[in-house]
C-alpha cells in the first residue's frame, strides 16, 4: 500500500500523488478495491478555458475603462494582475506541483499584485482594506489547514506559516507610515497573526522548532 508521509494516509491503486495534498506517495502499489475510473479531465481543455476566461476579462476591463472613463493606471494594474494570475494558474495546470504549497504561495502572489497596484495608483483603499484583507484570509486558511492536518502540515509548510505571520503584521507598518485611512483592519490582522503564532508555539512547538532548525541549517 502506498502512503502519504504528510497526511499519514494509505492508498490502494496506482496513485502517484496524495489526493489530499498532492505530495508524492511512497511504498508499493496494491490493487484498488474499486473499479478504475477512466474519466479524466483534459488538461488541454482546462488551459483553453483559462486562456479564454483571462482574455475575456481583459477585454471587459478595457471596454469598461473606456465606457466609464476609468483612470488608465487602474485599468493597467488590473490587466497586469490578470496576466500574472493566468501565468501562475497555468503553471499549476501544466506542472501539477504540490497543491497546498501552490495555494500558500498564491497568497504571496496576490499580495505582490496588491503592492504593485498601490505603487501605480497610490490608492489608500489598497493599503487600508485590500492588503490587510489578504493577510487575514491567508491566516485563516493556514489556521484551518493546521487544525485539519496538525503537525504534518506544520512540518511541510513551516516557512510559509512564518511568512504569513510576518505578513500579518505588515499592515501595522502601513498604519505607522500613514498609508491607511482606517486602522481597525490592520490591527485585527496583527492580532490574528500574533494569536496564530502563539497557537503554533504552544500546540506544534516540536514540529515548528525542527523545521526552523532545518531552515537555518540549510
Amino acid at each position: 500500500m502506498k502512503r502519504c508521509g504528510k497526511c499519514g494516509v494509505g492508498f490502494t491503486g496506482d496513485l502517484d500523488r496524495c489526493p489530499l495534498c498532492q505530495a508524492e506517495l511512497t511504498g508499493e502499489a496494491e490493487p484498488s478495491a474499486f473499479p478504475k475510473n477512466e474519466v479524466r479531465k483534459s488538461g488541454a481543455v482546462a488551459l483553453r478555458v483559462l486562456a479564454f476566461a483571462t482574455g475575456a476579462c481583459l477585454l471587459v476591463m478595457l471596454f469598461l475603462g473606456r465606457l466609464v472613463s476609468l483612470p488608465g493606471d487602474i485599468v493597467l494594474t488590473v490587466c497586469l494582475g490578470l496576466v500574472v494570475n493566468y501565468l501562475f494558474v497555468r503553471n499549476i495546470l501544466v506542472h501539477t506541483p504540490d497543491f497546498l504549497r501552490v495555494v500558500v504561495r498564491y497568497f504571496l502572489i496576490v499580495l505582490a499584485i496588491a503592492a504593485l497596484w498601490y505603487l501605480i495608483t497610490r490608492n489608500p483603499v489598497v493599503t487600508t482594506f485590500v492588503i490587510p484583507g489578504i493577510c487575514l484570509l491567508a491566516l485563516v486558511f493556514d489556521a484551518v489547514l493546521v487544525a485539519v492536518f496538525r503537525g504534518t502540515f506544520v512540518s511541510g509548510y513551516a516557512k510559509y506559516l512564518l511568512f504569513d505571520v510576518v505578513l500579518g503584521l505588515i499592515p501595522l507598518a502601513l498604519v505607522a507610515l500613514g498609508l491607511t485611512t482606517w486602522d481597525v483592519l490592520a490591527n485585527v490582522s496583527a492580532l490574528v497573526a500574533s494569536v496564530f503564532l502563539l497557537a503554533l508555539v504552544v500546540f506544534t512547538r516540536k514540529q515548528l522548532a525542527d523545521e526552523v532548525r532545518k531552515l537555518f541549517s540549510a
